[in-house]
């Protein structure tokens, strides 16, 4: 079971708030079908207003679920211009899990945490190049490709 690993339990409970949600339950019915539930486990990384800043459903072993809870982590700071928590996470998931499905994510939004901080510095195209190198079958990669072009 992914959740009782210490290091996946750490991770969550650093960023967040959890809350589980029995699909089992009829009197959870109206939630479920309210935010579509289709699939379990579904993970919602959401604000305090309930605005989803990001999700993905199916289970995942544990370090590939720690890896992508850092990038969706990563990601929500990113949309509430927490720009150094998100560069933090990212980091951490590019040193800790460099081969995990969720790292060419990561590569790719660091890139775009560092310009959307800066938008006058280089490191959106160095971090891309990064991606290209580091991942470049990678769906992120493809996302990136546009700026291959003249």
């Amino acid at each position: 079971m992914t959740y009782p690993q210490p290091f996946v339990a750490e991770t969550i409970l650093a960023h967040s708030v959890p809350v589980q949600i029995d699909n089992s339950k009829a009197q959870n019915n109206n939630l479920l079908h309210s935010v579509h539930h289709i699939w379990t486990p579904d993970i919602r990384i959401l604000y305090h207003d309930g605005f989803e800043l990001y999700r993905w459903d199916g289970f995942l072993p544990p370090a590939e679920f720690t890896a992508r809870a850092l990038c969706a982590f990563g990601l929500a700071y990113l949309r509430l211009k927490r720009f150094d928590r998100a560069e933090a996470l990212y980091l951490e998931l590019l040193k800790r899990f460099s081969t995990a499905y969720a790292a060419p994510e990561a590569q790719y939004y660091l890139g775009v945490t560092r310009y959307r901080r800066d938008p006058d510095s280089d490191e959106l195209l160095t971090q891309w190049a990064n991606l290209r190198s580091r991942y470049p079958m990678s769906e992120y990669r493809i996302k990136q490709s546009f700026k291959d072009f003249p």
